[in-house]
């Protein structure tokens, strides 16, 4: 049952992608969604694209197909692009196409022409991320899972993304946003953080507060990563001030469990953040 923290408006995407499960009555881990596409009547083929390209949306006439850069060697990345370009078939099918050919004809209050329809493009690809994500991971499963595995952190994603199909990535950032641990989890590269995502108590802890865009602080583990090539994975409890600028008031807790490992094959290093009950 679909817990009270996650109630959905209808043609949400994630209510569009639980709904598309229902109807074509998929059940089974991992999702295929190629098997959706096909169901769909939605033809997929891969060429050689631009490598800031994964994939796109083609539509002719009534037909429609999505392209996949046949670049793309990680099997997780391929099925997240084309459940994300199913998002765009779904999402956009709602959509009344001649208001969104005219709704930026003119500068408004809020911005040029160009700056408006930048918004909406970033916002179309928040929402087929967002469908891709539940698709693939549907929460009310997913929090059911994530909640029942003794452990917590990066073992307990890797566990899922095992369960799920899906990447390391993808899996940490959902995990780590239905947690209801106080945890966050850090994406650094070159001793910068780069992107992250938290629970909803980490982020109500006024002692929890991280910058995209800002180094590494030099005393946390994964700082170590930077400057020793052997080392793979470190976890330690640690001050909280490492990460953090606490607020030293009476009862506050000041210690922070951080689990960094280094992603194979690439330069960037993941990190859990988690404050102990």
């Amino acid at each position: 049952m679909l817990s009270s923290r996650f109630k959905y408006t209808k043609g949400s995407p994630a209510a569009k992608a639980w709904g598309i499960l229902r109807s074509l009555k998929i059940q089974d881990f991992p999702i295929d969604p190629r098997c959706i596409a096909e169901l769909l009547g939605i033809v997929i083929w891969e060429r050689e694209l631009p490598d800031n390209c994964d994939g796109c949306l083609m539509r002719v006439g009534s037909a429609s197909g999505i392209l996949i850069n046949a670049r793309i060697r990680s099997e997780t990345r391929r099925k997240f692009t084309i459940a994300h370009e199913i998002g765009h078939y779904l999402l956009e099918n709602d959509t009344d196409g001649d208001q969104r050919n005219t709704v930026f004809e003119k500068p408004s209050e809020y911005g040029t022409k160009e700056n408006l329809e930048k918004k909406a493009y970033l916002q179309s690809e928040t929402r087929a991320n967002q469908f891709a994500v539940e698709l693939l991971m549907p929460t009310p499963i997913f929090l059911v899972d994530s909640t029942s595995l003794p452990l917590i952190g990066l073992p307990a994603i890797n566990t899922l993304a095992s369960q799920y199909g899906t990447s390391f990535t993808s899996t940490g950032i959902h995990y780590t946003r239905l947690s209801n641990q106080a945890c966050a989890i850090v994406f650094s590269e070159a001793g910068i953080i780069r992107y992250f995502a938290y629970s909803n108590k980490f982020r109500k802890n006024k002692d929890c507060y991280l910058v995209n865009g800002q180094p590494i602080p030099p005393k946390a583990l994964a700082s170590r990563f930077n400057n020793e090539v052997c080392i793979d994975d470190e976890m330690d409890e640690i001050p909280l001030e490492y990460w953090c600028q606490p607020n030293h008031s009476a009862g506050k807790n000041d210690k922070i469990i951080e689990h960094s490992r280094r992603i194979p094959n690439t330069k960037q290093v993941i990190t859990f953040l988690h404050i102990p009950n």
